[in-house]
């Protein structure tokens, strides 16, 4: 294994973290295609480069044809080396939006076709925003309130997510203004939802809505990179080759897949069953196939699993059984036609996340350009194409940044608290060293001080003397303490007040708010000067 990445995002405001550094970028890229120029053999009798060179060339036209079908400008993009990137097509933080612009500059000075994939087949978590409130009613102390944006109704990929209640998603940014009316700034969220909006005349699909109105405000931005769904790209041809090569190599598959993810949790200690990803499973000989499956239409994703026969491999999803796939003939590409046929039936089967990088980094991009959870979970995917496909995986960039939103905040800082705590405990347990002058004089006081400074300084031998001298300090400390009530009082109140401060400070220093929160005279510039790279 390779050494690890200690990938951490970055705490400051505006700062971004890349790694490599992005001064880097061109050797990683050659690199790349040194490795990529090595293949490690054939895909079902097809050889390697010929099926990445397919690959490419139809997620080339799958891209522009995509965006044609929703009707949006296809960029004068010529056919070049792919430079990749992508994310759920959801509400995230500018630190992920910039790898979209980060991939239209970096493209651009390296002769590369940028690609961005909405991960469409990912399932759709919330359907709320969540949004830091300053003060309001009972509560005068910063925390997060959640708007929903839609009825929720359980987790569902966004190919298959319809928007369910539209009064209550158009109606989204007034009930955010009620909320925010003290921030000091105008969200970009009226305008941002505005488009949103106007592409419910087109889809009543969440993600396809939300991923539309970021393209448009990338575009007017100056940023323009060809898309495509990963729900498209698992249908394309090659993306059968290489899934039906998994499924005749599946139990040997199997096997690495789940050595490396425990070799993983090994090296980091990690202790979850389900971190980084879970163990495929098996039962008897019917093996699990990291794929997602399930009928169209429908809301829940299944597992797929297969084993082969001596004619055929057969298939199920839970215990549903689905149609069998011949053994390929002279070529594989009976069996490729067949498993490409299950869409028809209307049975989708689409990538898991480490399925997808895997064939995005091996069969079409020159380089990947990941966020700080894929740049982890890759360092798996790395040592799966070591031991399945015995080559040297092509390396990826990890891109993120952090932007806070421009709300105050408190003066507070960790170190602060961390000396109020201790000042506190060496208060109760060290009374005599905080007596007030008027207290220092009461004759008790300096009684007590002077026996608990002798027992200090004694030493004793015994057993029996020591829980002596311990339980007679412990009484001296307690009569000592209602001489100091009033410092403890007040260093409670003014600790309890630290921390209030800190988990405000929580809430409004929080990276992880949706881009649309933010006034765009702030996000517009940021995100724009990746432009450039």
């Amino acid at each position: 294994m390779s050494p690890p990445r200690r990938l951490r995002a970055p705490h400051e405001d505006g700062a971004v973290v890349s790694e490599p550094p992005l001064a880097d970028f061109a050797s990683l890229l050659a690199a790349n295609r040194q490795a990529l120029s090595r293949p490690p053999g054939e895909i079902l009798g097809r050889p390697w480069i010929e099926v990445r060179g397919h690959a490419q060339q139809t997620a080339l036209a799958a891209a522009r044809s995509y965006l044609q079908d929703v009707c949006e400008p296809v960029p004068p993009l010529r056919d070049a080396p792919l430079l990749m990137a992508g994310h759920q097509p959801e509400l995230f933080h500018p630190g992920v939006w910039i790898k979209n612009f980060a991939l239209h500059g970096l493209a651009k000075a390296h002769g590369l076709t940028p690609i961005n994939l909405v991960v469409d087949n990912d399932t759709a978590k919330s359907t709320s925003l969540r949004i830091p409130v300053l003060n309001a009613g009972a509560n005068p102390w910063p925390h997060v309130v959640h708007v929903p944006f839609d009825h929720w109704s359980g987790e569902a990929p966004y190919e298959e997510r319809q928007v369910q209640d539209e009064q209550l998603f158009a109606t989204l940014p007034a009930r955010v203004a009620e909320l925010n009316k003290d921030w000091g700034f105008s969200p970009f969220l009226p305008s941002f939802w505005e488009e949103v909006r106007r592409q419910a005349g087109r889809t009543r699909l969440l993600g396809e809505r939300l991923a539309a109105a970021r393209r448009d405000f990338e575009r007017r931005w100056g940023c323009h990179n060809l898309e495509l769904p990963v729900s498209q790209l698992c249908r394309t041809e090659p993306f059968a080759w290489f899934v039906c090569h998994l499924l005749l190599e599946l139990p040997r598959f199997h096997s690495t897949y789940n050595a490396c993810v425990q070799a993983y949790r090994k090296r980091y200690g990690i202790r979850s069953r389900n971190h980084p990803v879970p163990d495929l499973i098996a039962e008897g000989d019917w093996l699990e196939v990291p794929l997602w499956a399930w009928r169209t239409g429908s809301l829940i994703r299944g597992r797929l699993l297969g084993r082969r026969t001596g004619t055929a491999i057969e298939l199920r999803v839970g215990q549903e059984p689905w149609p069998a796939l011949p053994l390929p003939a002279a070529t594989g590409a009976n069996l490729v036609h067949a498993w490409q046929d299950l869409e028809q039936q209307g049975l989708k089967v689409r990538s898991r996340a480490l399925t997808n990088t895997l064939y995005a980094r091996l069969f079409l991009a020159d380089l990947f350009i990941h966020g700080i959870g894929g740049g982890k979970y890759d360092e798996l995917t790395d040592e799966i194409i070591r031991q399945f496909y015995h080559c040297e995986p092509p390396g990826y960039l990890v891109l993120s940044a952090t932007l806070l939103l421009p709300l105050p905040a408190f003066p507070a800082r960790p170190e602060r608290r961390r000396a109020l705590a201790g000042e506190l405990r060496d208060v109760r347990y060290n009374p005599q060293r905080h007596l007030a002058d008027d207290n220092s004089r009461h004759a008790e006081a300096a009684e007590l001080c002077a026996s608990k400074d002798a027992l200090i300084h004694q030493e004793p031998v015994s057993a029996r003397e020591r829980r002596e001298r311990f339980h007679a300090l412990r009484s001296l400390t307690d009569r000592l303490r209602p001489y100091v009530a009033n410092r403890e009082s007040q260093l409670l109140r003014t600790l309890d007040e630290c921390v209030q401060e800190l988990q405000g400070n929580a809430v409004l220093r929080n990276r992880e708010y949706a881009f649309c929160l933010y006034p765009e005279e702030l996000l517009r510039p940021f995100c724009m000067r990746f432009l450039s790279r």
